[in-house]
């Protein structure tokens, strides 16, 4: 599909999710003549920062179980690692590469320093053999991701994006942000499954080699002060965005979106063992919502946009389920 990319009043500077304070995104490519792999990683903010934990949310299709960190996240709401999009058959690897990271940090492990690894497996069996993905991808590759992460974020083919599809084409990763009053809102998804795309309400031609991994992944990032049970409802709306679509669609089989607020923990104003907090009321979350399902639904278009086919590497499955 030829890119061009949609302009809108309401995005950010870069329409994506870098848009937002502190976060910034990292890929590393794996390309030989029989594998397009890679990993992608968000970094939620500075490494300079020594210690941070930040607000985190979720929506899952699957009970979330491609994730790892789930239980910390659940229990405590928070989370300080970066978030690894990684193909499934390498989350183990990725996984020690994000202890190793965190030790860097902080010997101890801190729930505010790295621990637990948050890695999300998406399954790009689509394009690559899972054999040969876990022989090439190595411990290293995740640290060039993590040390690649910046400003600029390359979407459709990059990192985890090079095996994925979507809707009979080439999937991808996507980004987008938009602006709800004073606040920044951006998402990032690994655009891969759906069976009937819709655009604009309009049901559009997919193509002809639908079929494959339903599944999907998200991260919603936003600087408005949230708490977790907030952003757990803004990962669900970030979710509707992708129903939009047709992404998220009833032969899902697994689905994530996560949602993390910049500035909901107050860091800087400590006062012993207490951690003051800040939330939005009520009324000013649906500005929010509607950001957040607008920036999904653009993120899939991105990366429908900006992927570049990588040829008959291995047949399509079809899934039923």
């Amino acid at each position: 599909m030829n890119r061009s990319r949609p302009s809108s009043d309401a995005a950010g500077p870069h329409d994506a999710i870098v848009d937002v304070a502190g976060v910034s995104v990292g890929h590393v490519d794996i390309r030989t003549p029989s594998l397009h792999t890679g990993l992608t990683a968000i970094v939620p903010y500075p490494a300079e920062v020594a210690e941070r934990k930040l607000f985190i949310g979720r929506f899952s299709v699957d009970g979330g179980d491609a994730m790892s960190g789930l239980a910390i996240a659940e229990d405590f709401g928070t989370f300080s690692s970066p978030i690894v999009f990684a193909p499934a058959p390498v989350v183990g690897r990725v996984y020690e590469s994000l202890i190793r990271y965190g030790l860097g940090r902080d010997t101890g492990l801190s729930t505010a320093a790295g621990w637990p690894p948050v890695v999300v497996g998406i399954d790009d069996t689509a394009v690559n053999d899972p054999v040969l993905v876990r022989k090439a991808l190595t411990r290293a590759h995740a640290d060039e991701a993590l040390a690649s992460a910046g400003r600029a974020v390359p979407t459709g083919n990059a990192g985890v994006g090079g095996g994925l599809q979507a809707f009979g084409y080439k999937g991808g990763i996507g980004t987008a942000s938009r602006r709800a009053g004073e606040y920044a809102l951006g998402v990032l998804a690994a655009v891969n499954g759906g069976r009937e795309l819709r655009l604009a309400g309009r049901e559009l031609p997919t193509g002809e080699r639908v079929g494959g991994p339903q599944t999907f992944a998200a991260v919603v990032a936003t600087d408005a002060p949230l708490i977790p049970r907030q952003l757990e409802r803004l990962a669900g709306r970030a979710a509707l965005g992708l129903a939009r679509t047709g992404l998220w669609n009833p032969h899902t089989r697994e689905g994530l979106v996560l949602a993390f607020s910049t500035t909901g923990l107050v860091q800087e104003e400590r006062r012993g063992p207490a951690t003051p907090v800040r939330m939005v009321g009520e009324e000013r979350l649906y500005p929010l919502f509607a950001a957040s399902a607008a920036a999904a639904e653009a993120a899939v278009v991105e990366a429908l946009l900006a992927a570049e086919t990588v040829g008959d590497l291995k047949a399509m499955p079809e899934e039923d389920g």
